[in-house]
């Protein structure tokens, strides 16, 4: 029986590595986009929260890619990689209690935005060679 996040996989399968740095890149881009309007804008109070709720999203792209990942004969690491994206959330529970300073955030997420678009169009090219 196909898994309902199979509608979500990209058209080519993405390496386990770059699966695996989905939740570390998607946090790590928010918090520096927070950080940077922060800055910008002149509001807060100079600290970004790290939110669960930004964990919790990350959980989710990680956990709707998952069956897009090239596992190849890895099917006992695919069986525990289901249960990558619940330790995500929990990881962003524990850590809810952390501000990073705006500067920092920005300093941080900045390569992580590049890294991941790069990775983005890095995949599309890929796919869109292959006839995907």
């Amino acid at each position: 029986m196909p898994c309902a996040l199979e509608a979500c996989s990209p058209a080519r399968p993405l390496p386990v590595a770059l699966w695996l740095a989905v939740p570390l890149l998607f946090t790590a881009t928010v918090l520096g986009l927070l950080g940077g309007a922060s800055l910008l804008l002149g509001v807060g109070d100079g600290t970004e929260p790290v939110s669960a709720v930004v964990f919790g999203a990350a959980a989710a792209v990680t956990a709707a890619l998952h069956a897009g990942a090239r596992w190849g004969r890895h099917r006992r690491l695919r069986r525990i990689a289901l249960g990558y994206p619940a330790l995500v959330l929990a990881g962003g529970v524990a850590l809810s209690w952390l501000a990073v300073p705006d500067l920092v955030a920005v300093a941080v997420g900045t390569p992580a935005a590049i890294i991941a678009v790069t990775a983005c169009v890095w995949e599309h090219q890929l796919s869109s060679d292959h006839g995907a």
